[in-house]
């Protein structure tokens, strides 16, 4: 269902004391609030920051548009002066708890790539509302801190970029955010596979939460597994969508459901129908281009609706396509292959979620009710507190469904 906005006056605020305990005086001096910036490829929209102390500071933060209880998060960059200190942030947010600032791990880096999990103090089933960060001491004077492992929109541009290079890779811009922000399909197969388009199975997997960043590395780690030597016969034998992030404008802002608007992205699909003028700008871009994929030469087998929640990586299957029982196996195989690729036990077993599968207008639904085709929720990965066990997830589904349906797939669909 559209959730009708409204333009509230209050501004909520969650405030958080940072305190710095000093194991030796830094060689720049004390950090001032001139040293934290909360704007860049990774910010929160409307933080404010003051100094009540030698090393001790409050910052209030803003609230996502049009939700006064939806806290941003909390991202920012020390730009200079941290070396040599250890650093404690006390949070308190106040504008309710329908979602709260400490449901997932925080992280913290050097360089903005390579990054470090830390843990809040107390986490949302002790406390919605006050928490704390605890750091080690620094060793250098600039740090990053962001929510889950932080994935910036320019880093995915970067991404995008590096894997055009690769003749299985096509980066279709599909779309522009209402900020002006180019919206990417990236499109993976082998061109000179001698399985013709019409004939190979298309996976399609898109994140809508853009603060749900373990979900973006997971799809990482499935086109890096697919553009390896590994998975060169997935390549020949299937064509992969990748859109890494549907709301792009929202990383730079902390926005972590949201658009501009103020949208729920993930209750933005429209099964009757792509609408431009109903619909949020970056869901309608999203949904259209997939109703014009399935009007192609080669239309779409699956549906990936790709999220973040507490534990391992956990997959549902939403509504089964034709394919099921007749030139596949049934959801069960599916479940029973994922599990054999699942090695390092980072993805829960496949659960059937058919019985319930929720409101259409969520893109883990909506898809199936609109086309009959395949649809998953992937969600969880919240308790994969580094990069490359969210990047060996995805490889554990890629392969999964490489094996399940390229395993038991005659000469056409």
């Amino acid at each position: 269902m559209m959730r009708k906005q409204i333009q509230l006056s209050v501004t909520v605020m969650i405030v958080f004391t940072v305190t710095l305990l000093s194991a030796r005086p830094a060689p720049g001096g004390e950090l001032t609030v001139n040293d934290f910036c909360f704007s860049g490829p990774l910010g929160s929209a409307g933080a404010v920051i003051e100094q009540v102390g030698v090393n001790h500071f409050k910052v209030t933060l803003g609230n996502a548009p049009g939700h006064t209880d939806w806290p941003n998060k909390l991202n920012f960059k020390i730009l200079r002066n941290a070396r040599g200190y250890r650093l404690r942030l006390d949070v308190d947010f106040h504008g309710g708890d329908r979602y709260s600032f400490n449901e997932y791990f925080q992280s913290w880096s050097y360089d903005g790539k390579n990054w470090q999990p830390i843990e809040w103090e107390h986490g949302p089933n002790v406390d919605l509302q006050s928490d704390a960060l605890l750091f080690p001491e620094f060793e250098q004077d600039v740090v990053y801190v962001g929510t889950q492992v932080p994935l910036s929109y320019q880093q995915i541009m970067e991404m995008a970029a590096a894997w055009k290079t690769n003749p299985k890779v096509q980066v279709h811009t599909i779309g522009v955010s209402l900020g002006g922000l180019p919206i990417y399909r990236i499109e993976i197969t082998n061109p000179e596979s001698t399985v013709p388009r019409g004939a190979r199975w298309v996976h399609w997997f898109a994140n809508q939460h853009p603060g749900e960043h373990n979900s973006q590395w997971r799809m990482v780690g499935m086109i890096n597994w697919l553009l390896s030597d590994a998975g060169a016969d997935a390549c020949s034998r299937a064509i992969w969508h990748f859109i890494l992030c549907t709301s792009s404008d929202a990383p730079s802002n902390g926005w972590y459901r949201t658009n501009a608007q103020g949208w729920d992205m993930n209750r933005s699909y429209f099964p009757k129908g792509s609408d431009m003028a109903a619909q949020p700008r970056e869901a309608w871009v999203v949904q259209s281009d997939l109703e014009r994929l399935m009007q192609s030469d080669a239309p779409v087998t699956t549906v990936w609706a790709v999220h973040t929640w507490s534990g391992n990586v956990d997959v549902m299957i939403c509504g089964t396509g034709p394919e099921f029982g007749t030139q596949c196996g049934s959801w069960e195989d599916l479940r029973d292959v994922m599990e054999r690729m699942d090695t390092d036990d980072l993805v829960r077993p496949l659960n059937d979620r058919r019985e319930s599968p929720g409101n259409a207008t969520q893109f883990n639904y909506g898809p199936h009710a609109q086309f009959g085709i395949t649809s998953f929720l992937c969600e969880g990965g919240g308790g994969l507190f580094t990069k490359e066990d969210n990047l060996k997830s995805g490889v554990v589904l890629a392969k999964a469904l490489t094996a399940f349906y390229t395993g038991t797939r005659s000469s056409t669909k």
